[in-house]
């Protein structure tokens, strides 16, 4: 799918290979719009994964680009500290730490302490 916005606002959507397109205000409409108009041509446009092309400016796509990375990174940062917090939740607990006061060592609540603790249970 490849979406271009035109100079009237709208985005147009269209599908190499196919000889369908559709408009809409949004990116969402001109995406759900283009679905409808290839419902006749494939047996299910619905479970159909497409590689969307949104045209953008240079600066405007770079600027995404790096958004999207950070993203990433940010999703692996997380990750690597909920392991940290499990690890050293399962030590500070094994050393008979109350769990209020190794939620406050950890800046975590109760709730999240205990989840962490079952989790490494359960692994």
């Amino acid at each position: 799918m490849t979406y271009r916005r035109g100079k009237d606002g709208w985005w147009h959507a269209s599908v190499r290979g196919f000889k369908c397109r559709s408009r809409g205000r949004t990116l969402r409409k001109a995406r759900a719009e283009l679905r409808m108009a290839l419902a006749p041509l494939v047996a299910d446009a619905y479970a159909i994964d497409f590689v969307e092309d949104v045209k953008l400016p240079g600066s405007a796509r770079q600027l995404l680009k790096r958004h999207w990375a950070e993203r990433r990174k940010a999703r692996e940062a997380a990750r690597r500290a909920r392991a940290a917090a499990r690890e050293a939740a399962t030590v500070l607990a094994a050393l008979k730490l109350k769990q209020h006061d190794v939620a406050d060592l950890l800046g975590l609540s109760l709730a999240r302490l205990q989840q962490l603790l079952e989790q490494e249970r359960d692994a």
